[in-house]
């Protein structure tokens, strides 16, 4: 999609969700034109609102992409495919055995986990846990889970506002424990998941907690001897 639609559509799949004032003002033009291009993408399936209420004044729309257009923007699910047979095939008849589906997806979601962090251990580094939240972000961009981060009070901030795998997510919520696994793995410490683009939310949204890095396991030993 291209000319001012497709830019409101890139904004949206940037952002989450935005009022029209915020995205007339983004993309240059009259709110009154920038609705019009609004209805043009809600009649086409890409665009959906809210209303949001507020303590005071009157209540004010939030437009977001549908499903339908965040599934359009995605473009590695191939590749999540691609991981998913590769650990369904390597599964031993102990892994299997007497298990269900779910806990049979929950294992292939482990092993995914562990693969991701080990694909992008060496892109994830830095001598403090803001300058390796940096470049895991830049590191997993690609891969549609983290977009963009932020330091707030209560830690670091990981998000994302075009989830590449809705429906996936919504039939095994183990999908996307198993990022959040991942990111965990990489950044060597605890982490939160807060929100999902499948539930509702604006934004896949995760909660790295500020404190001091891991003593990585070679220096622990070296202190104890």
């Amino acid at each position: 999609m291209k000319g001012t639609r497709g830019e409101i559509v890139e904004l949206l799949r940037a952002r989450g969700e935005c009022t029209v004032a915020a995205l007339a003002e983004a993309v240059g033009i009259a709110p009154a034109a920038l609705r019009r291009h609004l209805e043009i993408l809600a009649g086409e399936g890409m665009v959906e609102y809210r209303t949001v209420k507020q303590a005071t004044g009157r209540p004010f729309y939030a437009y977001r992409l549908t499903e339908q257009a965040r599934e359009i923007a995605a473009a590695n699910y191939p590749r999540i495919l691609e991981r998913l047979v590769t650990e369904m095939v390597a599964l031993g008849t102990a892994e299997t055995a007497d298990k269900d589906g779910h806990a049979i997806l929950d294992t292939v979601f482990g092993h995914m986990a562990d693969q991701l962090a080990a694909d992008y251990r060496d892109r994830v580094h830095g001598d403090s846990m803001e300058e390796r939240v940096s470049s895991l972000t830049l590191a997993l961009r690609d891969e549609g889970i983290v977009e963009r981060w932020e330091k707030r009070a209560d830690g670091f901030h990981l998000t994302t506002s075009g989830c590449p795998h809705t429906r996936a997510a919504r039939a095994a919520h183990s999908l996307c424990a198993s990022e959040a696994q991942a990111i965990s793995l990489l950044l060597g410490t605890e982490v939160e998941q807060l929100g999902r683009v499948v539930d509702g939310a604006a934004c896949c949204e995760y909660l790295v907690k500020c404190g001091e890095l891991p003593v990585p396991s070679a220096v622990r030993v070296a202190l104890t001897n």
